[in-house]
C-alpha cells in the first residue's frame, strides 16, 4: 500500500527541522557522540510538564509537534512508533535504585516512565488521540515495522492521518556499552571519517524524527512510499547480493539512493559493493554523518528527504558522495545496523 507523507518533525544531533538553517551547513565536529540539538520547548511542551520529563520524551514530542504543525494537524487519527532502546536514562534510573535500595520501597514513577511506549502515550495524551496506538520494538527494525503497521492500519481505515516516528536516545551507561560491543567507536570521529573511513565502530547518535501519513495524494508535491523491503543477515556479502536481487526483481530505475555508511569498515563493506554494483550509475547521498549510527536512524535518513521536498530545495550537497542528482523522482533510501538491512522504496509524487 503506497503511503503519502505530509509532514516532517526531526530532532537530531544535526538540528531540528522547525530551524531555518537545518541541514544548509556542512557538519564540523570531532567527537565519539553526536547529541541531539534540542529546540526551545516552549512553544510544543506546557513548562510544568517539560521538567518531569526525560530526554527520550522531549524529543519524541518536540518532533512529533513540529510534524503535526507541518501537516497543518492538531491530532492524528492513529500513532505508530519504532524504538530500539526506549527511555534508557529513565530504565537505568530505575535499575540503579534498585540496586542502592536493595529492591526495598521503589517508587514505581521511574519504572513507568523508563517503557517503550512512554514517548507515544505521552504524544498521545497531550493531542488527545486516543486511538490506535503501538509501539514497535524490533531493534534495527523498528522504525520500519512502524511503517508496515501503519500500511496495515491505513488499509482498514482508510483517509486518516497517522503520527509514525522513530526515537532513540543515548546515554553514558548505553554509550559505553555500545563502544564494548564494538557498534560504536571508542575514538573520536569526523565527518570525513564517517564517509570516507574505514574504522572499526561508528560514531554515535540518537535523534527523533516523525511523520504524517495517510493514503490520501496530497494536492502538493510529497514522498509517497511504495515499500519497504527489511531482511537479516549476518554475511555483508550475502546481504549486498539479497538487496541487488530485491531491486533487479522490483526493475526499481533510481535517481537517487540515500546510504547509511557509518564509517565502520564492516558496514562499509555492504555499502562499497553496492555503490560499485548496482548503484554505479545512480546519484549517492550519505546521512550518517549528520546523526550518527543508531537503530532507528533510517527515519532521519527518511525525514531528510521529505524536509528537502517540503521546502522545495535539493539535497544537501555536503551529503553527495559523487555527482549531485540532476533529477530528484525515484528515491532508495538504504540502512544497515548491526545484522539488520532495510530499504525504503520512494517517489517523489
Amino acid at each position: 500500500m503506497e503511503l503519502y507523507i505530509t509532514g516532517t518533525g526531526i530532532v537530531s544531533g544535526a538540528g531540528n527541522s522547525g530551524d531555518d538553517n537545518f541541514l544548509k551547513e556542512a557538519p564540523s565536529y570531532n567527537t565519539d557522540k553526536l547529541l541531539c540539538i534540542e529546540p526551545d520547548y516552549k512553544a510544543y511542551i506546557p513548562p510544568m510538564q517539560l521538567r518531569r520529563m526525560s530526554k527520550a520524551v522531549r524529543i519524541g514530542i518536540g518532533a512529533s509537534k513540529m510534524c503535526m504543525e507541518a501537516a497543518g494537524i492538531e491530532k492524528p487519527g492513529a500513532i505508530s512508533v519504532g524504538t530500539a532502546m526506549g527511555c534508557l536514562a529513565d530504565t537505568e534510573v530505575f535499575l540503579g535504585k534498585m540496586i542502592a535500595q536493595d529492591e526495598q520501597m521503589l517508587t514505581p514513577t521511574a519504572f513507568i516512565q523508563s517503557t517503550h511506549n512512554t514517548v507515544s502515550g505521552q504524544i498521545a495524551l497531550l493531542a488527545g488521540c486516543y486511538g490506535h496506538n503501538l509501539t514497535y520494538v524490533q531493534r534495527g527494525h523498528s522504525f520500519e515495522h512502524a511503517v508496515i503497521n501503519t500500511q496495515l492500519y491505513l488499509a482498514d481505515n482508510p483517509h486518516q492521518q497517522m503520527l509514525v516516528g522513530g526515537i532513540d536516545e543515548l546515554t553514558d551507561g548505553s554509550l559505553e556499552a555500545l563502544k564494548i560491543a564494538g557498534i560504536n567507536r571508542k575514538e573520536n570521529s569526523t565527518p570525513a571519517d564517517v564517509l570516507n573511513g574505514n574504522t572499526h565502530g561508528a560514531v554515535a547518535g540518537e535523534g527523533a524524527a516523525f511523520f504524517i501519513m495517510t493514503d490520501a495524494k496530497p494536492a502538493t508535491p510529497a514522498v509517497c512510499i511504495k515499500d519497504v523491503y527489511a531482511f537479516t543477515e549476518k554475511d555483508t556479502a550475502a546481504a549486498a547480493q539479497k538487496l541487488t536481487n530485491y531491486i533487479n526483481s522490483q526493475s526499481l530505475n533510481l535517481d537517487v539512493v540515500i546510504l547509511g555508511q557509518s564509517g565502520d569498515e564492516k558496514s562499509n563493506a555492504f555499502y562499497l559493493s553496492l555503490c560499485s554494483g548496482v548503484f554505479a550509475n545512480t546519484s549517492q547521498y550519505a546521512f550518517k554523518h549528520l546523526c550518527g549510527e543508531y537503530a532507528t536512524s533510517s527515519a532521519f535518513a527518511l525525514g531528510m528527504l521529505t524536509n528537502t521536498i517540503a521546502k522545495g530545495e535539493a539535497l544537501p550537497s555536503h551529503c553527495a558522495l559523487g555527482n549531485e542528482a540532476g533529477v530528484l523522482k525515484n528515491v532508495l533510501i538504504v540502512n544497515h545496523y548491526m545484522h539488520y538491512y532495510s530499504c525504503f522504496v520512494l517517489q517523489i509524487v
